[in-house]
This record gives structure tokens, C-alpha cells and sequence, in this order.
């Protein structure tokens, strides 16, 4: 078949007909103008097999509701490789989301790009719902609040935020100030028994980090029972708190 950018232009019908997206009164009357063009005749049985693919296109999914802090917990520890704090900003920017207009006709000058517009369409739509998705996830309610103070004489602050999730705790905290850093060296949060004390520390990590700021991490300990959080410095190799504490606070629900 010979293309004729002229009579796409004057019926750009046939991709919505082929995809079945043409109002009741459009579709009648190209139904009838179908029965004696061949040009459109020839446009929509190369359309055909392109649309009858789109319903095998992946089926919707729910995304879990931890998924928001999963990922900024994986961004925060690739952060931490590079030896560098990840900041507010960075952790919770999410650009607007656009949302998809509805579109019945087309009017390009190739049937093939009105297909692939037809099937770019599809597409953005599919991501624009993901996205949405995403930026409409709902965080469980703060199961407990910290705000961690350093002892008298130290600098620093933070508090703390934890949400309970089906499979563990996570932690956002915040910490400004804190002590410098030496060689090798990392800060830790802990949470802290009420029978913890010195020579008998009962003691649960909440994981750790390397500077100011806001990190998200995850932990089993339920501050229900692990009452004092605090935050410790630490040297690579250390497998148990040895390091002086800069920080603790307790829970408050």
C-alpha cells in the first residue's frame, strides 16, 4: 500500500479505531467510511496487531507500604560508601508527578508514529500511575519519638522517629553538631534494655552512619521494651558498643 500523508491528515480515525478508543458517533461514522477506503482499510490492519499486544502488557501492582524507606534506606548506604552524609533534601525530594490527559484522535503524518504515539501514551500513563502510587504511599503513625541529647560538657543533638512496619522498625533520625569524626571511624545508634548497665549491656544495634543530617534505618528492637536510644562512635572492626556515647534520650509514645 502506497502512504498518503494527505488522507492520514483528513482521517486520523484509524489508530483510535484500531485501539477501540473512538466516541459512539466517531466510530459509526468511520465504520461506514471504512467499508470503501482502502488506504484506511490498509492503516488499520497494520494497526491491528500493534493494539492486540497492549493487553499483554504487566498487569498493575500495589506497591508495598515500606518501599518509601527501603529505598532511601538503600540510597543512604550507597551514600555512606562514598563517605558523605545524605541531606533532608535529598531523601525526600519527589518531583510532580504529571498526569495523564485523555486523547481520542491523532493527527500525525505517519501511520506508524500514530501507533507509536498510541503505545507511548500507554506507557507514560503506566509510569505517571506508579508514580502516583509511590508519592501517595502512607507511613504507619510514629510509634515512638526520641530526642537525643549529649552529656554535659559534649556537642550534638537528634531526634528520632520510629515507625513499625511488618517487618521490622524504622528509624528516621536527624542529628546536627555531632562530634568530628576521626580515621575509620562511624557513628552507631543503639537501642538499650532497661537492665542495661555497665558490665551488663543489653544492648540492640539500630544501625549506623557517618554524619549529619537525616538517615532512615531499620532495626527488631521494639521501643516498647528497648527504651533508651543512643548514639555512639565507633571504629571499623568493633563488633560490640566500645565507643563513648555522644547521644541518648528515651522513648516517648
Amino acid at each position: 500500500m502506497v502512504y498518503d500523508a494527505q488522507h492520514a491528515l483528513e482521517h486520523p480515525e484509524t489508530a483510535g479505531w484500531a485501539l477501540g478508543t473512538l466516541d459512539p458517533e466517531d466510530a459509526a461514522a468511520f465504520s461506514e467510511h471504512l467499508q470503501s477506503c482502502e488506504q484506511c482499510q490498509g492503516e488499520v490492519a497494520e494497526f491491528t496487531p500493534v493494539a492486540g499486544s497492549l493487553p499483554l502488557a504487566a498487569p498493575s501492582a500495589e506497591p508495598p507500604d515500606d518501599l518509601f524507606y527501603k529505598t532511601m534506606a538503600a540510597v543512604q548506604y550507597a551514600v555512606m560508601a562514598e563517605g558523605r552524609p545524605v541531606t533532608e533534601p535529598e531523601l525526600t525530594a519527589r518531583g510532580p508527578v504529571a498526569r495523564a490527559s485523555r486523547w481520542w484522535h491523532f493527527h500525525w503524518t505517519s501511520p506508524l508514529m500514530t501507533v507509536v504515539t498510541a503505545l507511548g501514551a500507554a506507557a507514560v500513563t503506566a509510569a505517571a500511575f506508579i508514580g502516583v502510587q509511590l508519592s501517595q504511599i502512607t507511613a504507619p503513625a510514629v510509634l515512638a519519638s526520641f530526642d537525643l541529647r549529649a552529656p554535659a560538657g559534649g556537642t550534638g543533638s537528634a531526634t528520632a522517629m520510629v515507625r513499625h512496619y511488618s517487618n521490622g522498625y524504622n528509624i528516621a533520625l536527624t542529628a546536627q553538631d555531632l562530634p568530628r569524626l576521626g580515621q575509620g571511624q562511624f557513628y552507631e545508634c543503639w537501642y538499650a534494655g532497661q537492665n542495661s548497665r555497665s558490665g551488663h549491656l543489653e544492648l540492640i544495634t539500630a544501625g549506623t552512619f557517618v554524619g549529619n543530617g537525616t538517615v532512615h534505618m531499620w532495626s527488631a528492637a521494639d521501643p516498647a521494651r528497648f527504651k533508651v536510644m543512643q548514639i555512639t562512635i565507633e571504629q571499623a572492626g568493633d563488633a560490640s558498643q566500645h565507643g563513648r556515647v555522644i547521644l541518648s534520650g528515651v522513648a516517648q509514645s
